[in-house]
């Protein structure tokens, strides 16, 4: 599978393919999103809730394992594979494995990469909780990164969390991680030491990847012909919040 290629596309927020680190103190990173699911056409916030991936979904995954191959070749020997416990990222490795003929089980299930929690928003949309919950949309407008849903957590705490389980990496060995849009944004972010109106305006379709190393990191896109190949009907849904 060798069809895909660096690239930036539509609806990939930074506008440009290749960003330099602040930092250089973090290991290779091969970073994917899961596939669309059933909530992402429907613009739900799945959070620790579960829906499974589309058969656009499927497809997608099909396109970025094909697109990420050559990079997963590139990387240093015996990389560690990293995976979500939710089940739309846990469909998605399997996909990825089979397509790379590595074995699932070298996937290892990483707690903390679980998508960050939503609480009691968990299933509705953005448009919903505006008009049924006004006074908690108005306190998370006026303080998107410090506002807790009940039940939830705060990005603040999302970033704590990602960057305790970051700073204990093997630097020694390059890591593929399977993750969500939030973990997805603040591993780009701690990686690139990101500021934050940056990290706002960060928006990934489910059919990007980045390979995160030293000396940047390079969004890996898959290419038209390859998203016709594999029957992908748009690049997906990106998270909002």
């Amino acid at each position: 599978m060798a069809d895909g290629m660096l690239a930036a596309g539509p609806g990939h927020a930074d506008g440009a393919s290749e960003e330099l680190s602040a930092t250089g103190r973090y290991p290779q990173i091969l970073l994917i999103r899961h596939g669309e699911t059933q909530w992402n056409r429907h613009r739900r916030l799945q959070g620790r809730m579960d829906a499974p991936l589309t058969l656009n979904g499927t497809r997608q995954c099909l396109a970025v394992a094909t697109a990420a191959e050559a990079h997963l070749r590139s990387l240093s020997p015996n990389p560690r594979f990293w995976v979500s416990p939710l089940g739309r990222a846990r469909q998605t490795a399997s996909i990825l494995a089979d397509c790379w003929g590595i074995e699932f089980e070298r996937f290892v299930e990483a707690p903390e990469i679980a998508e960050r929690a939503y609480g009691a928003w968990e299933g509705s949309t953005l448009n919903e909780v505006k008009a049924e919950k006004p006074g908690e949309f108005d306190a998370y407008a006026a303080d998107p990164w410090g506002y807790r849903v009940h039940g939830g957590e705060s990005k603040d705490e999302l970033f704590a969390r990602i960057k305790a389980w970051l700073d204990r990496l093997d630097q020694r060995q390059a890591h593929v991680v399977v993750t969500h849009s939030g973990c997805f944004r603040a591993l780009r972010a701690l990686y690139t030491d990101a500021s934050r109106a940056v990290i706002d305006a960060y928006r990934e379709p489910q059919t990007t990847a980045f390979l995160l190393q030293p000396a940047g990191e390079k969004e890996i896109v898959p290419t038209a012909a390859l998203l016709r190949t594999c029957g992908v009907e748009g690049a997906g849904y990106s998270v909002e919040i």
